[in-house]
């Protein structure tokens, strides 16, 4: 049973994408509002999937949200749900995601127009990866990256990469570092199901480029990571 939940919950994500998201991205274009386009992703998982398999998104630190649009988001990774709950609760924001998403019918052209960048397993195809993130966000886009590069089976943060922390010395990003609290355990990894119930954010006060500007890489990169987890209920 579970597993045909967690088929449907897939399924209405997708075909919402679709159906409300490809109209809409058109009209964001012909209105010049590119870096708008996910907020038709808001609408989609607060009013339709989160009611429909009842889940509840409590969220804490609300009040450290910038009302100025252009910020990049870094948080721990449990779940596919982890996007959803930023769309639902933060911002509109685009993504990383790894390049073969890019081929899927429909659904890469979705992605692709909504801003997101691919990810290559060959290292070299993602030079100038940097300049595309600057680039979205110097046109008003949020961008969202999360540094541990895969989904934790358990809830528990594996070590952070340092390539977003390369780009953030290198074009001076704010980063708003966002903990984010049993997404895995109501679309688990490691099985297909879906659970309702409740799930949690924690938002930290916004990171301004000048707060980081005389730290090196690598304290950055553990600093950030050092406060996603100490809002962890394993870390509590």
């Amino acid at each position: 049973m579970r597993a045909i939940l967690a088929f449907i919950y897939y399924f209405v994500v997708f075909a919402g994408m679709i159906i409300l998201g490809t109209p809409y991205i058109f009209y964001k274009k012909i209105t010049h509002h590119k870096e708008e386009i996910t907020n038709v992703c808001w609408f989609h998982f607060k009013y339709i999937v989160f009611k429909l398999f009842r889940i509840k998104v409590t969220v804490e630190g609300a009040e450290n949200i910038p009302q100025k649009k252009g910020f990049v988001i870094i948080a721990n990774h449990q779940s596919f749900m982890d996007t959803n709950v930023i769309w639902h609760s933060v911002a509109n924001s685009a993504f990383m995601a790894k390049a073969s998403l890019w081929k899927a019918p429909v659904f890469g052209w979705v992605i692709n127009n909504v801003g997101c960048i691919p990810v290559h397993k060959n290292p070299r195809k993602n030079a100038g990866m940097g300049n595309a993130v600057a680039d979205r966000i110097a046109n008003g886009y949020n961008f969202t990256v999360f540094p541990e590069g895969h989904r934790s089976a358990d809830g528990r943060m594996f070590k952070f990469q340092n390539g977003i922390f390369r780009m953030a010395k290198e074009h001076h990003f704010d980063i708003l570092p966002i903990t984010l609290i049993n997404t895995g355990e109501h679309l688990p990894k490691v099985k297909w199901a879906v659970y309702g119930g409740e799930v949690k954010m924690v938002i930290h006060p916004l990171v301004k480029a000048s707060d980081y500007a005389d730290k090196p890489m690598a304290e950055l990169r553990d600093e950030m990571h050092d406060l996603i987890e100490s809002a962890l209920p394993y870390k509590g």
